[in-house]
């Protein structure tokens, strides 16, 4: 991979979907070549025919289709893992196609590759599983209340095609700006491709007609790759988008900021995200966190324009988090009242993006107020090293005994330096 002097140096060199580097990147550095494999969809129930209900004769012989291959492996998963195992079968682990089911009643409607998920949802589906293949998106997917929508792995795309000149506003829209709740996306790529201007925005304000009464918006993303949105990947904005669970998503080359979190009490685990900067401003941060009560456990930034993290909001906790390769602070905590637990700075102002050497710490912290570090690393791998100091902090928050057992290394200025 080549070193730049522009803020976006991992655009040009990667697919829009896989985001393989054609180059190895350095040592110890993201390594993209092997992607997250999405899910093919399973074999057709329907080939086989439905299972003969009825029952047998006590001398009859046992059916074909009772030995088949794939009801002997049913057969075994409820032997062996019991209900947990069909739990995981129906949950839709084997993908979206194996739980579609548009018979009378039936609880999944299957949409194509090409036809509308809109019409579907207008038609008053609720529960929406997708094939393999992709699904152009003309105006932002308004999901409607209580709706699911599943792929079936990186091998479903809804992809941004607006019909005019002008971006969509999102690829994927929840809220609108009023209440909602109770909605569920899984397992698909939502592809900007710089003809949306966000990926998935959750914007939730008010309550009425929540399930049984309550005051959060409960919504759920699960197993997403994010690609290429104008601004940002997934924004979170409300008073009510609370009790929120992102898991598991990607986002990649986020012309602003990869999760952008204007919404209190959700929480975030296993995500990760890299911003290109596209306006020039250099607040192009990996999560920028401008609420309250949020949690963040083993996410990542990396490949950041900006800031890896940004924090300026109160009551939030970081437990395994990362921040690798990126333009400013690794972490810039400007707002305190928080705790930062085995949290790791690999590499800020890294010179393949752009920064001067010298110009960015590992932990940059603004405040010390009500702020505990623990157990945290700082770091640079390259040679010679790019980044100033491992942790840049407030000389109070060492007196006071909440900067406890934490290790830099291998850094150009200084392990630790307090400022007083």
């Amino acid at each position: 991979m080549t070193d730049s002097t522009t803020a976006g140096a991992d655009e040009g060199d990667e697919s829009p979907v896989d985001g393989g580097p054609a180059d190895p990147p350095a040592e110890g550095g993201p390594d993209e070549s092997s992607p997250p494999a999405g899910r093919d969809p399973a074999p057709s129930d329907e080939a086989a025919g439905p299972a003969d209900r009825t029952p047998a004769a006590p001398d009859a012989e046992v059916s074909d289709a009772a030995t088949s291959p794939r009801r002997r492996a049913l057969l075994g998963l409820v032997a062996g893992g019991g209900a947990g195992a069909v739990a995981g079968l129906v949950a839709g682990r084997l993908g979206a196609d194996r739980i579609a089911d548009d018979r009378p009643g039936g609880p999944w409607t299957h949409v194509a590759p090409g036809a509308s998920i809109h019409d579907a949802f207008a038609g008053g589906a609720l529960a929406v599983a997708l094939g393999a293949g992709e699904y152009p998106i003309d105006r932002p997917l308004a999901m409607p209340r209580g709706a699911s929508l599943r792929g079936v792995g990186r091998s479903t795309i809804l992809r941004a095609a607006p019909a005019g000149p002008d971006p969509l506003d999102a690829v994927i829209s929840i809220g609108g700006g009023g209440p909602v709740d109770g909605v569920s996306i899984a397992d698909l790529v939502v592809h900007a491709g710089g003809l949306a201007t966000t990926g998935i925005d959750l914007h939730i304000q008010g309550e009425d007609g929540n399930f049984d009464g309550e005051p959060d918006a409960m919504c759920r993303l699960d197993d997403l790759w994010v690609y290429e949105p104008l601004d940002d990947g997934v924004w979170y904005r409300g008073d009510d988008a609370q009790a929120t669970i992102t898991t598991r998503v990607r986002v990649r080359r986020a012309g602003r900021h990869g999760f952008h979190v204007q919404a209190p009490d959700n929480w975030w685990i296993a995500c990760e995200a890299t911003t290109t900067d596209r306006a020039g401003t250099g607040e192009s941060h990996g999560f920028e966190i401008t609420s309250s009560n949020n949690h963040f456990s083993h996410c990542k930034a990396w490949y950041c324009a900006g800031h890896g993290w940004h924090h300026k909001g109160v009551r939030t906790t970081f437990t395994g988090c990362e921040a690798q390769d990126t333009k400013g602070h690794g972490w810039f905590v400007e707002w305190s009242q928080c705790t930062l637990t085995g949290c790791t700075a690999d590499t800020a102002s890294a010179a393949r993006l752009g920064a001067a050497p010298g110009a960015a710490d590992g932990f940059y912290v603004e405040s010390p107020d009500k702020l505990v570090i623990t157990g945290c690393t700082s770091t640079d791998r390259t040679t010679p090293p790019q980044q100033r100091y491992g942790f840049n902090v407030p000389a109070g928050l060492v007196d006071d005994g909440r900067f406890v057992a934490n290790v830099a290394w291998a850094v150009r200025d200084g392990e630790v330096h307090l400022r007083r």
